[in-house]
């Protein structure tokens, strides 16, 4: 009996971020651009750009317990 290797799955073809394409992103945002225009620029999914976005802001908390980006 002889046994294969047969890969059902794709493998994955994401690309992370470049430092260059952070800095454009958050350029782009002073200007006033939205999200999805940044991905239309930058050739990449918008929700990358959202995630990207949440995850440069931090919630923090003031002494009188309201919260601010």
């Amino acid at each position: 009996m002889v046994l294969t290797k047969e890969y059902t799955t794709s493998p994955p073809t994401f690309k992370h971020l470049t430092p260059y394409e952070r800095g454009k992103i958050c350029a782009l945002l002073k200007e006033g651009f939205s999200p999805t225009q940044i991905a239309k620029k930058l050739g990449r999914h918008r929700s990358t750009i959202y995630r990207e976005i949440k995850r440069g802001t931090t919630t923090q908390l003031r002494t009188d317990l309201t919260t601010y980006s």
